[in-house]
This record gives structure tokens, C-alpha cells and sequence, in this order.
């Protein structure tokens, strides 16, 4: 089947300095794709080039069998023809306008008639929770209440493509937490095709039905949020999502020599002489009896640096002989300078390409 939307080979630099490097991206009808990165990566560029605000330098935009951007080809089609919808961070609402009015402002720009145009605000407002605010300014919102009204504004035109750059990051941690699952509820019910911009993990696994993880202007890994985390395609993946802990191996005689020091009885075959393996943080359990005499258990020996409260549970972070710290969930009553175990089972090993 084919994609609704496919970006293909999209470049753009500005100043010399290349953001975008080659980017190939497919979006399902329906789908919900995230863009997550660091600050920097490109995300927002690349979205801004998808509304058309920005034009690609090489690369081909394709929705629904429209070409929307083809530079090598003369086509840009500007962002008021492109049939998309904006929410961004800073809300962007009318101060003067009130709330029913703020929502309707697209479709007065595209002509709908005065019965339709009640209509369908009434039924965003009400997909929103917001049909009581209706006659409210702007100001006298409260900063979720605004952004809902945002988002309703841009599903009242009936998009064919929802972009939203960061919409909640202008929030507190809890409402932002609350909206969006309110968020993720209403692009599922509405079956909208969307794509989303942010910098939080969490958010992303929220949202999205698959993740693009983007590095240096490029795509890292594409996938489901479970794939992500459990089946990282390289180190930076590996990194950047979730919490883990990174160390380079060598096969050496039937052993994995890790950092150059530590030796681990092989029992991988199948892996490459060298690279880096993964064990997250959530397997690795810190004690200071070593119970595991298990041959599928690996325990390591340490000093316990430091801890964290994190709630419901206590990080600890462990100094090896060869002085690599792991981290991992603490047992109760371990203090720093603590002489502890490091353990965690071998089906938790990932090895990674570098």
C-alpha cells in the first residue's frame, strides 16, 4: 500500500551548515508519526519544509499522490494550497477573538458557509471539552485551556495533514502529562494523519505510533515505540532513549573482554568481534550479596558512587575496579562507598552496531 505521505531524499542547509542529509520518510494514512531528537537535529526544519513554510533544497514531498516539493523539478506547491494544519508551542490564538471565533477563523478563510461553520466548531469545541469556554477571550484561559483551543482551530478545517511543533512544552510537567493523553485520545478517534515534533521521550511513546528518531539531520532509526526501546538499530538510539548502560566489547578466545579489562564468559555466538553492547538501567539490579551463581546471571563488583530518589524506586550508580560506573535499582539501605554487586542477566545484553 502506498504511503500517504513520503518524503524522499530531503536536503536543506543554510549557511553552509547542512541540516537535513538525505532524509526518506513514509507516513501512513492515520498514523500518528513522531519526529524525537535533541535540539538541533533538524525536527523542526524538516517540518517546516512538510507545511511549506520552508522549500526543500533537492528531495521530493509526495501527499496522497500530490507532489508538494520538488526543487530538481520546478514544483513547490506554497503552504496555503497544501490543504495542512499548524498547532505550535505558543498557541498563536486572536487575543481579540473569543474562543468560538478563534476556531472558525480558518474556515471563514476558506469560505464555509455560516451554518457549516457552526457546526463543525460546536463539534470540535466538544472533542476538546471546551464547548463552556466558547464565548471566553483568550486571556482569560488558563494555558491548557488555550492550546486545546488551538488544536481545535486547526481540526475544525479538516486537514489533510496535522503538524504539531512541540504543542504542550509552553506547559507545566502535570497538565502536560494529562493533555496528552487527552491528545492521543483525540487523534485516534478522529483517525487524522498527523505529525508531531518533540523533545520528550515519554511523549513521544505516548503519541506516536511509530517514532522517527533523527540524529545530525538524519533518520536513526524509524519504529514502533516498543521497538525503539527493546531493539535499538545503534549506539545513539541506544542513548538517547530511555536509560542505559553503553560499553564497547572484543571477542578475545571464547570470552567478551568489555573496556578493554573486564572478561565475561561468551555464550553469543552470533555477534560481531567488536562494537558496543547495551543493558538498560531497569535490568540491573544493585545488592551487596552476590546471590547469583546462575550461568544466565552476570554479576560485577563495585563501590557504590551516589544515589537517587526517583519515587518508586532508588538509582544507584556503581564505580568498577576499571572505573566504569553502571547504573541500576538499588536495594534498600545501600549509601554511597558501599561495597555492592552489579547484576543483571544475560538475556539483558543488546550488542549494537557503532
Amino acid at each position: 500500500m502506498a504511503a500517504f505521505l513520503r518524503c524522499s531524499k530531503l536536503r536543506k542547509a543554510f549557511n553552509d551548515q547542512t541540516i537535513l542529509d538525505g532524509v526518506n520518510l513514509d507516513v501512513s494514512s492515520g498514523e500518528c508519526l513522531v519526529l524525537l531528537g535533541p535540539s538541533g537535529c533538524g525536527k523542526t526544519t524538516l517540518l517546516n519544509i512538510l507545511c511549506g513554510s520552508a522549500p526543500a533544497d533537492s528531495g521530493e514531498i509526495v501527499c496522497n499522490g500530490e507532489t508538494l516539493d520538488a526543487p530538481g523539478r520546478g514544483i513547490y506547491v506554497p503552504m496555503r494550497r497544501r490543504g495542512f494544519a499548524m498547532v505550535f508551542q505558543d498557541f498563536s490564538l486572536w487575543p481579540h477573538m473569543r474562543v468560538a471565533d478563534n476556531v472558525a477563523f480558518g474556515l471563514r478563510m476558506q469560505g464555509v458557509t455560516r451554518s457549516e461553520r457552526k457546526r463543525r466548531v460546536d463539534e470540535t469545541l466538544s472533542q476538546v471539552q471546551m464547548t463552556h469556554l466558547r464565548d471566553r477571550l483568550p486571556g482569560e484561559l488558563s494555558g491548557g485551556q488555550q492550546q486545546r483551543v488551538a488544536i481545535a482551530r486547526a481540526l475544525a478545517v479538516r486537514p489533510r495533514l496535522l503538524l504539531l511543533d512541540e504543542p504542550l512544552s509552553a506547559l507545566d510537567a502535570r497538565l502536560r502529562e494529562d493533555l496528552k493523553h487527552e491528545l492521543s485520545r483525540l487523534l485516534k478517534t478522529t483517525g487524522i494523519t498527523a505529525v508531531y515534533v518533540t523533545h520528550d521521550q515519554q511523549e513521544a511513546f505516548t503519541l506516536g505510533d511509530r517514532v522517527a528518531v533523527m540524529h545530525e539531520g538524519r533518520l536513526a532509526q524509524v519504529d514502533t515505540p516498543e521497538a525503539l526501546y527493546n531493539q535499538p538499530a545503534n549506539s545513539f538510539v541506544a542513548g538517547f532513549i530511555g536509560s542505559s548502560n553503553l560499553v564497547g566489547y572484543r571477542r578475545v578466545n571464547g570470552h567478551l573482554v568489555l573496556d578493554d579489562t573486564l572478561r565475561l564468559p561468551l555464550a553469543h555466538e552470533q555477534i560481531p568481534d567488536a562494537g558496543q553492547l547495551m543493558v538498560r538501567r531497569e535490568s540491573v539490579c544493585v545488592c551487596t550479596d552476590d546471590a547469583c551463581s546462575q550461568d544466565d546471571w552476570i554479576s560485577l563488583h563495585g563501590i557504590c558512587e551516589q544515589t537517587h530518589f526517583l519515587g518508586d524506586r532508588r538509582e544507584a550508580h556503581v564505580r568498577l575496579p576499571n572505573g566504569r560506573t553502571w547504573r541500576g535499582f538499588a536495594e534498600p539501605g545501600i549509601a554511597t562507598g558501599t561495597p555492592v554487586h552489579v547484576r543483571f542477566p544475560r538475556s539483558a545484553i543488546r550488542f549494537l552496531a557503532q
